[in-house]
């Protein structure tokens, strides 16, 4: 398996124990991210709303609801409310923790370069200044807690298109959440949609089809369950979805993350091996082969 969205942050998990998490759970390869909010933590609220929430958001008549409350967990300009818990946000999360743990395990780690189009780093010199580190191979953006509209984008995005890159991004609402702007800009930008492209996943999932470099992750339980990926795959087909995490937060302990719920969850949608070993490595990997 080859986890697509992992950050790294040694605070929960350090690189050994995480390299031990993975070889507990048979992943050979994971795409790191630096850390925005250091040290998340589930509160009783968060496991209790995250249900609802996930059934809220896939589509239908509670989707708007839940897009108000999703965005209303940007609490305030720089700070995330993670249930019931404020986290301040990093303007600009630190890429040299990725390319540190990429230079020293090079066989089991590739680094997505964090980029904030509001500053403080430009991102077209911090996406340079990072791919001079092997093994650091595409974008990722995040207009929801970052607070920006999507076509802030467009330079890193054109840039992104040139250079072969994909880019990863955690879609906001309201202009943050513009999905369509950047796939129809750029046709050959491979674009993958975090969280199923939450929190539009019923109208990302609808506009992809006919997009065929748009992808969807499948990480993160607080965004996706059974119900999420399924329709995934079923609607945009297992060749479009990505294995990812979204760890070391909400599954972790005693410096160790558990791989267990997703790799269930992901188990349980009945794939043949074929689409199950695409979804689970097959796919990130011809990502990455085609830069």
């Amino acid at each position: 398996m080859f986890d697509s969205h992992y950050h790294i942050d040694e605070s929960t998990v350090s690189a050994p124990g995480f390299i031990a998490s993975m070889d507990a759970a048979g992943v050979r390869r994971a795409a790191l991210i630096a850390p925005m909010c250091p040290d998340l933590a589930a509160t009783p609220l968060f496991r209790l709303a995250s249900p609802l929430f996930r059934s809220m958001v896939r589509g239908g008549r509670t989707a708007p609801l839940a897009r108000k409350l999703y965005q209303s967990w940007v609490a305030r300009e720089g700070f995330a409310d993670v249930g019931g818990r404020l986290y301040r946000i990093k303007p600009q999360p630190n890429n040299d923790v990725v390319r540190r743990a990429v230079k020293k395990y090079p066989d089991r780690f590739v680094g997505w370069i964090f980029v904030n189009p509001e500053g403080p780093a430009d991102p077209i010199r911090e996406i340079e200044r990072c791919l001079k580190t092997p093994g650091m191979m595409g974008v990722k953006a995040h207009p929801y807690w970052h607070g920006y509209p999507v076509w802030r984008l467009l330079d890193t995005a054109a840039y992104c298109a040139k250079q072969g890159l994909p880019i990863l991004i955690h879609l906001g609402a309201e202009t943050g959440g513009d999905f369509r702007l950047l796939p129809d800009r750029f046709p050959d930008l491979r674009v993958i949609y975090a969280h199923c492209g939450v929190p539009f996943q019923e109208e990302v999932l609808g506009y992809a089809m006919k997009k065929p470099n748009v992808y969807v992750d499948l990480s993160c339980t607080a965004y996706v369950d059974r119900k999420s990926a399924l329709c995934a795959v079923n609607v945009l087909g297992p060749r479009r979805c990505l294995f990812g995490s979204d760890g070391p937060y909400f599954h972790n302990g005693g410096d160790r993350f558990d791989y267990g719920p997703i790799v269930a969850m992901v188990r349980s949608l009945g794939l043949s091996t074929e689409d199950r070993e695409a979804v689970c490595g097959k796919n990130f990997e011809r990502i990455l082969e085609r830069r």
